[in-house]
């Protein structure tokens, strides 16, 4: 029985942030800086990258394929019929601290990760959620064959995420494709052809579900949507994590691998800490100073 973590790494693209600087978002060098400390915080730590023919040069070139145990090339294909749901329009806004930016987001191929995965127990990670110990370790000893973020924690304790709790005030609970663990069975497999799916029918399940105001195909919707029609369209705890998915919120900076400078609600700015732990780091300015920090030791 094998077990590993998979990531995928495909790369955005240069913007001009207010302080007229650049920022790239280099995915690959997320995955590379997350499958470091893998190998370094968890037992089971054999990861798969899966990128394109540019990504796969683009490792190349930073030296990053000595921390991959399998590395699989992608011919994607963005067949999406929503308004965003193509690589030519579908974008993403971010917050970069007091910024916000607008960039492209290659993340149509996540329903393709069962069917690529070399594995029988798979992590599917963001390349954004990094590891800083061995909880996800856990997940490899349960009987179940799908488990999903389904609670989440701003570090800062300045955001209550409201906005992440369901799809629409009126509809379904959102689960976070952040962290998926699912094995090679018939109801994972089930699983990820409801998400191709529900991407390739994003108009009609954006209507259904109340979320045709997000024109950007998101994995963690189309996930929800999978989940809630597994389940018979009812809602379940039966396929949340056993523990909360930590985030930086995208408005406040990482500054080290535990320090944190957040904006309180009357707008200062504070200083604090946080214990090393796992983190998805939303601000991707600060994902990108803290993979550089992972990879240069």
């Amino acid at each position: 029985m094998s077990n590993g973590v998979v990531m995928f790494g495909l790369n955005g693209t240069a913007r001009i942030i207010s302080n007229k600087s650049n920022l790239y978002i280099d995915y690959i060098k997320m995955a590379v800086a997350n499958a470091i400390l893998i190998k370094k915080y968890m037992k089971n730590n054999s990861v798969c990258l899966l990128t394109d023919k540019k990504g796969k040069s683009h490792l190349e070139k930073i030296n990053g394929t000595q921390y991959f145990d399998h590395i699989i090339i992608q011919n994607i294909v963005y067949d999406g019929v929503g308004p965003n749901t193509n690589l030519q329009v579908n974008t993403r806004a971010m917050r970069m601290g007091t910024d916000t930016i607008r960039l492209p987001w290659q993340n149509q191929s996540r329903p393709d990760a069962y069917r690529l995965s070399p594995y029988d127990k798979t992590i599917l990670l963001d390349s954004d959620y990094f590891v800083f110990d061995n909880t996800l370790d856990s997940l490899f000893d349960t009987d179940c064959d799908i488990l999903c973020g389904a609670n989440v924690e701003e570090v800062g304790q300045q955001e209550n995420l409201i906005d992440y709790y369901r799809l629409h005030h009126q509809t379904i609970k959102m689960y976070w494709a952040t962290v998926l663990y699912f094995t090679k069975s018939y109801e994972a497999d089930l699983l990820f052809k409801i998400v191709a799916m529900v991407k390739k029918s994003w108009i009609y399940y954006g209507k259904l579900y109340k979320f045709e105001s997000s024109r950007t195909y998101r994995n963690d919707f189309a996930v929800s949507v999978a989940i809630h029609m597994l389940n018979g369209r009812n809602e379940t705890k039966d396929y949340a994590l056993p523990y909360k998915i930590m985030c930086l919120a995208d408005k406040h900076i990482m500054t080290s691998n535990t320090g944190i400078v957040f904006r309180q609600k009357n707008q200062n700015w504070i200083g604090s800490s946080v214990p090393k732990q796992n983190i998805h780091v939303m601000n991707k300015q600060s994902a990108m100073e803290l993979a550089e920090r992972v990879c240069n030791g």
